[in-house]
């Protein structure tokens, strides 16, 4: 029974970081409060991470989806950190 729910938590998890990484792109320079949005996307995206962690255990930790979305989430956590610095620099 916990797979589909694991599954979907994943997909959640993977769509919030998906949209904070659109998010990013349209805020190159400009929008920090874009750049905000996707941060609190990724920090959703995080905690369904750990949701799915808590629930399954290491059934989450070894799914390929988890992993996947877990590397997705560093990735997308420091494009915002950069963009976030660049904008930093423009003001």
């Amino acid at each position: 029974m916990e797979q589909p729910n694991l599954h979907q938590q994943l997909q959640q998890a993977s769509q919030q970081i998906k949209e904070a990484a659109q998010a990013i792109r349209q805020a190159q320079g400009s929008d920090m409060q874009l750049l905000e949005q996707a941060e609190q996307q990724l920090q959703r995206a995080e905690q369904e991470l750990q949701s799915a962690q808590n629930t399954a255990g290491t059934e989450a930790t070894q799914n390929p989806q988890f992993q996947q979305a877990y590397e997705q989430l560093h990735d997308t956590r420091q494009q915002v950190q950069e963009a976030q610095q660049n904008n930093n620099d423009v003001l």
